[in-house]
């Protein structure tokens, strides 16, 4: 027995350390079990940091009040599909409700708004050739390419302002005359352009001191590829109109180019990059300069900030003139034939 005497006194001392350690957390099995459910919130953080941009962009639920808001400016409607079943019935409810205060669902028809002739009437390449300050202006200002100059002609219904594929074509800042009521600017674009970084500084520089000392200025609107969303450049951009208290509004362009469901997701990404800065208006609009849809309510709104909205009945007269104008025309030329 003397031969086992070691291991004797090796299991007694383990026995011992046991009981102490039981004695010191006599929970210790509870413990585990519990830990055992709690659910691991550092793991669950991780997987939502891992997931791709697209995964993070898929996963976005708009609410059914932005999909009428589209539905009703002409970018579609949502595919009756199951995996849209829950919009359709969450809208299904909402109509049922209007019904009961109005006949009908809908709202009702906007006239066709419209701006005086646009003309162009002056440029500036360095700060003092702007202009004198006498009518209220509005500009417009986006990356290179985003379809800025196209978006101006649409809202206008006018071909006055140059477009082109290639980027950095507008190289000053331009003004226009919207008839007598207010100003139209078109600014340099920021971001890629076919120029070198000495004349991109020179534009940079003559764009802050348009923004910062002209008083005459009422809005910026801050013009966005719809397709690309808000790049590092444009939130650059928007951070410098906060800092100088100028009230800017994202623009939306090419949004025909999105199914609808992808265009609602587009436009809470971008409410999501301005929400936290109070110099930003925080409806963002949606056009496209293709299909006209939204323009007539971009221009509607327009004239409101400007202080120059006349009643329905106006406009109603003024696209009631043009038919019958367009009518005299079609007929004058069926009697040539």
């Amino acid at each position: 027995m003397q031969h086992y005497r070691p291991i004797t006194r090796l299991l007694k001392r383990a026995i011992t350390v046991d009981q102490h350690l039981a004695f010191a957390r006599p929970f210790t099995s509870l413990t585990t079990t519990a830990n055992k459910h709690k659910p691991d919130t550092k793991k669950d953080t991780t997987a939502t940091d891992t997931l791709s941009n697209r995964q993070k962009f898929n996963q976005i639920q708009p609410p059914i009040k932005l999909y009428e808001k589209l539905e009703k400016l002409g970018f579609g409607t949502l595919l009756k599909t199951k995996r849209y079943s829950g919009l359709h019935k969450q809208k299904a409810r909402r109509d049922q409700q209007r019904q009961q205060y109005t006949e009908r669902v809908g709202p009702p028809p906007e006239p066709k708004y419209a701006f005086p002739l646009l003309s162009f009437f002056a440029g500036a390449k360095v700060p003092t050739s702007f202009p004198p300050e006498s009518l209220d202006e509005i500009a417009f200002v986006g990356r290179s390419n985003v379809g800025k100059s196209s978006l101006i002609n649409s809202v206008a219904e006018s071909s006055v302002v140059r477009t082109s594929d290639k980027p950095g074509l507008t190289q000053q800042i331009n003004f226009y005359n919207v008839g007598k009521l207010f100003h139209m600017i078109d600014m340099p674009g920021y971001g890629f352009a076919f120029v070198d970084d000495a004349e991109r500084e020179q534009w940079r520089e003559l764009m802050e001191t348009y923004i910062t000392k002209r008083k005459t200025l009422k809005r910026v609107y801050v013009v966005l590829d719809a397709r690309h969303g808000v790049k590092v450049a444009d939130v650059d951009f928007f951070k410098m109109l906060n800092s100088k208290q100028v009230k800017f509004q994202v623009v939306l362009t090419k949004c025909d180019l999105l199914v609808l469901p992808n265009l609602a997701k587009r436009i809470v990404t971008v409410e999501d990059h301005i929400k936290q800065l109070r110099n930003a208006v925080k409806d963002v609009v949606v056009v496209s300069s293709k299909t006209d849809a939204g323009i007539n309510q971009f221009r509607k709104e327009m004239l409101f900030l400007m202080g120059h909205l006349q009643p329905k009945e106006f406009y109603q007269a003024i696209q009631a003139a043009k038919d019958e104008k367009e009518a005299r025309r079609a007929k004058s030329a069926s009697f040539k034939r």
